[in-house]
């Protein structure tokens, strides 16, 4: 009666399997020449919208929350350098278009204080961005994010850091990121979020981390 009992436990557990979030690597090896590309696998019973991390600047990355940890067989992190890119300040045509970009986020700003939203100048920046890269991962779906890591000087378009690495060692890599939605809420209008509440809509709050996986490193 008891191996009849711890059966029946057993076989019960193999179909409860954990439901959660999942971020992995695109492939096996991570190709520093090529964008970093994850999958973001929802296996919840939950609908979520994600704001994916992102800085102010559209072409960079780290805004909520991501950590990029580079390590050795040891587990030893390879020497991090710091440098200043001054790109100086824009003329001509780039300098129209970053008055009218900036003329914009002025009118957003009002726009986003008129419904009642509590941030500053630069959280209408912050607000244009994540807003404009949100989707929504329906349970069983899966979703590929391509991003840039700037990983040698040469990738770098502003002021960073970048990585130096001893060629006789094997490098590892391994990305996290963390999506805080009480951050998120303080740049959604009230409409906003009501509108997600009726529609079902969740925003993903964790920490989610891929895996290891060896760096294959070709400048």
């Amino acid at each position: 009666m008891k191996q009849i009992i711890f059966l029946m436990t057993f076989i019960m557990c193999l179909s409860c399997t954990r439901k959660e979030m999942k971020l992995n690597f695109c492939d096996t090896v991570y190709r520093t020449k090529q964008n970093s590309c994850f999958v973001l696998e929802n296996d919840t019973d939950v609908k979520y919208i994600f704001y994916p991390p992102s800085f102010i600047g559209d072409e960079e990355w780290g805004y909520l929350g991501a950590i990029v940890k580079i390590t050795d067989e040891e587990g030893k992190e390879p020497r991090v350098n710091t440098v200043y890119i001054n790109k100086g300040t824009p003329t001509g045509k780039a300098m129209d278009q970053f008055m009218m970009n900036a003329h914009k986020d002025y009118l957003l700003w009002k726009k986003l204080l008129a419904q009642g939203v509590r941030i500053d100048y630069l959280g209408a920046k912050q607000y244009k961005v994540i807003t404009k890269t949100k989707f929504v991962l329906n349970p069983g779906d899966e979703r590929e994010i391509s991003k840039k890591i700037s990983i040698f000087q040469k990738d770098l378009e502003s002021s960073g850091t970048y990585y130096s690495f001893d060629q006789k060692k094997k490098y590892f890599i391994q990305i996290e990121l963390d999506f805080d939605s009480t951050e998120i809420k303080k740049y959604l209008p009230a409409q906003q979020l009501d509108s997600l509440k009726k529609n079902n809509l969740k925003i993903f709050h964790g920490i989610l981390k891929t895996k290891k996986i060896p760096i294959q490193l070709t400048q």
